[in-house]
């Protein structure tokens, strides 16, 4: 399944699970939710964690794209 999401309207703990309600722009600028990515609380920091190096990654692959277009 695939969700388009460009903002996070509510971040929640409930239940032991880190609850992260993901919101799209709509029509007009208004917001419209997504869904919800549910993350067990005890894996979350590593959840973001791995996200955040993955991310990383990619930025430093697209600089280094960009800077061989340059040449």
């Amino acid at each position: 399944m695939h969700v388009f999401a460009d903002g996070i309207s509510k971040v929640t703990l409930s239940n032991g699970n880190l609850r992260i309600m993901l919101t799209q722009r709509g029509p007009d600028d208004t917001t419209v939710e997504a869904g919800t990515l549910i993350i067990p609380a005890n894996q979350a920091s590593n959840f973001m964690n791995g996200l955040a190096n993955s991310l990383k990654e990619l930025d430093s692959k697209l600089k280094e794209a960009r800077e061989q277009t340059q040449q």
